[in-house]
């Protein structure tokens, strides 16, 4: 009886603390989820070590129950702590929020969150984990995979530290919905496994119904520098490296550059196998190893991994990708004519190109080596799912800091293009449309990513496009870097000026590494972005402001009215009526032809409608009915995301 009684009052205190708050900003979610962004300017919640969830009609707020994924720090006396939401101790697969503290109290959320779970979520799983792993392996369908290599196994023993590691799957039992489905309303009980194909090369965490076997999904873990049969090559000139003397000679390894990072590159001899690897040698460590097999290019990838670690110390304080001293370890000449570089979850690792395309040259340029390792940065923060638009942000960020590190190591040299070290450009962030990338949100060469139109996201179809959706975020840092004007695809005239390289890499590592989450999207990423700039130079500031205007220009969010017609901060004109309003009203304005949403949203951040619409060319009169129960006030109206206007219900 006295047990009871004291969980009785714990329970009381806990709820009584967590609801003392009450969010000074709040961005609603979908619905049946928690809000997209929640702020608290002064006297925020103690942080218990989990997320918050706020209660709209109570106006309190409780704890949510999650796994803690990982921990950042910042210069700014943040710390941004990642939770994985669970169910019945069960994880729920992209259901992450990135939870922002300061001296002790939480400061904001970001993220997905589930608040309206399916009536009937199963706890145990029907099928066994071996019949599981049969579904997925048939779904794989690869030739060898890595478990079958003794040699590997071997190899990763000894690479982990760990005597029981190894590359065989296990299945862990998660609710699974696709990264798609914006609400999670389809979550299912499935097994998880992280399958390694050797031959063919791939790596992805493939999922399996628990109940029936059949395969749910895909999320890729190897990284491609570009979507299949297009790749980059290039040169750094003569560097300055440091190596370690072993046995007489001299390798290409370190082990405490800014603190205590190892820096390791090896040497695959054309083979697939990394157990084979041996190191590069050199007898006086001047390393001018031209020879027949390339091996001067082993260099080139091992700067590019130092530089692209100077370059994350020396900007943010950030020791390696883990931001502690996880080890970069790079394998150069990998297979023959393989034209592609990845980062495998693990490690890097550089194709020697094609002999018809590259002259069989290894991919190792510095553009190339800060973009695959920023997708382990991205792995170890907001892990970004491979697939859509999640996977095109994915993408996206590595193309930034991949150009912001080749612009800081050999300024002299640096491009806004990908690939141009060998004249083989495969992207260009200046002028994404030049490679049939977008520089417009669903603009000209947007590749679709809704179920119709990309039904099962696969290594075939580059995951519903990642390499190719990711032009609207390389366009949006071009322009808030340099600065532009001109017209987007829908119309809207802009005019961003430039805040400069070192700012725009702050904002956008900032929203990287603390705000963005596992199924972000390209309309959370504006919100989280305003928020990272506010953070760094101030609500009003200038930056906010630019980075507000590269947004409008490349059509998230803002940026839809025809040029000329957004008068009033870059948004298009809307007329409601009538205002104030009885029982129903009409948004009037100018638009593009497509699907969209109409939304009115208290101002407590209450939605009290969610209405799908459909968009026509030219003037819409959208006539919308309020509900016989909503109370007099000032409302917000919400069109695809944008505030329309207030509203004032009689």
């Amino acid at each position: 009886m006295k047990t009871k009684f004291i969980l009785a009052v714990s329970i009381a205190a806990c709820s009584f603390v967590f609801g003392q708050s009450t969010p000074s900003k709040l961005v609603p979610g979908k619905i049946g989820l928690h809000a997209d962004f929640m702020r608290f300017e002064k006297d925020g919640p103690a942080f218990q070590g989990s997320p918050v969830l706020f209660d709209e009609t109570s106006q309190r707020l409780s704890p949510g129950q999650a796994r803690k994924l990982g921990l950042e720090k910042d210069a700014l006396g943040f710390e941004t702590y990642r939770f994985q939401q669970t169910v019945n101790d069960i994880p729920v697969e992209y259901g992450m929020m990135a939870v922002q503290t300061k001296d002790g109290k939480i400061v904001g959320e970001t993220g997905k969150w589930v608040l309206q779970l399916p009536q009937r979520m199963d706890k145990k799983a029907n099928i066994s984990e071996s019949t599981a792993l049969q579904s997925a392996l048939s779904f794989v369908r690869a030739d060898v995979y890595k478990w079958q290599n003794r040699e590997e196994e071997d190899f990763l023993k000894k690479e982990s530290g760990d005597p029981k590691a190894s590359f065989a799957p296990k299945g862990e039992l998660v609710y699974y919905s696709d990264p798609d489905d914006e609400r999670l309303s389809e979550l299912r009980l499935a097994y998880k496994f992280d399958i390694y194909a050797e031959k063919p090369l791939s790596r992805q965490y493939v999922f399996v119904d628990a109940k029936d076997g059949k395969v749910l999904g895909v999320d890729a873990i190897i990284h491609e520098v570009n979507s299949p049969g297009t790749a980059t090559t290039g040169y750094s000139g003569n560097r300055n490296i440091v190596t370690d003397s072993y046995n007489g000679s001299y390798r290409l390894r370190e082990t405490g550059r800014n603190g205590g990072t190892a820096v390791e590159t090896y040497n695959l001899k054309k083979g697939t196998n990394y157990s084979t690897a041996v190191d590069f040698t050199d007898t006086d460590n001047i390393w001018n190893n031209v020879n027949a097999n390339k091996d001067q290019y082993a260099t080139d990838a091992h700067w590019g991994a130092e530089m692209t670690l100077d370059y994350l110390y020396t900007k943010f304080g950030r020791k390696s990708i883990d931001n502690n001293n996880f080890a970069i370890k790079s394998y150069v000449h990998y297979s023959t004519n393989y034209f592609n570089a990845f980062w495998d979850g693990s490690r890097m690792t550089y194709g020697d190109g094609s002999s018809t395309t590259n002259g069989g040259k290894p991919l190792t340029a510095i553009d190339v080596c800060g973009h695959e390792i920023t997708h382990g940065m991205t792995s170890k923060t907001a892990n970004l799912a491979y697939q859509r638009e999640s996977g095109a942000l994915n993408e996206g960020f590595s193309d930034i800091f991949g150009n912001s590190i080749e612009r800081w190591a050999r300024p002299t040299q640096a491009s806004w293009t990908l690939g141009e070290d060998f004249s083989y450009v495969i992207r260009d962030m200046a002028n994404p449309n030049a490679y049939s990338q977008p520089d417009t949100y669903l603009g000209t060469y947007w590749k679709a990513t809704t179920t119709s139109g990309c039904a099962s996201p696969s290594q075939a179809n580059d995951y519903c496009g990642v390499h190719t959706n990711s032009g609207v975020l390389n366009f949006w840092y071009y322009l808030l870097v340099t600065g532009g004007s001109g017209t987007n695809d829908k119309g809207f005239a802009y005019n961003v000026s430039g805040i400069g390289l070192d700012k725009a890499a702050a904002i956008a590592y900032r929203t990287l590494t603390s705000y963005l989450t596992s199924s972000s999207t390209y309309a959370n990423t504006r919100t989280y972005s305003l928020q990272a700039a506010a953070d760094l130079y101030g609500a009003g500031s200038n930056e906010v402001t630019q980075v507000t205007n590269a947004w409008n220009a490349v059509g998230v969010g803002g940026g839809t009215s025809p040029a000329g017609k957004a008068a009033v901060a870059d948004t298009p004109l809307y007329t409601i009526s009538p205002n104030p309003a009885t029982d129903r009203f009409t948004v009037a304005f100018e638009g593009k032809q497509g699907k969209g949403t109409i939304e009115l949203i208290s101002l407590t951040g209450k939605r009290e409608i969610s209405e799908k619409v459909e968009i026509t060319d030219g003037i819409n009169r959208l006539n919308v009915q309020l509900p016989s129960n909503i109370l007099p006030g000032v409302y917000i109206v919400m069109v695809n995301g944008q505030k329309a206007g207030n509203l004032i219900k009689k």
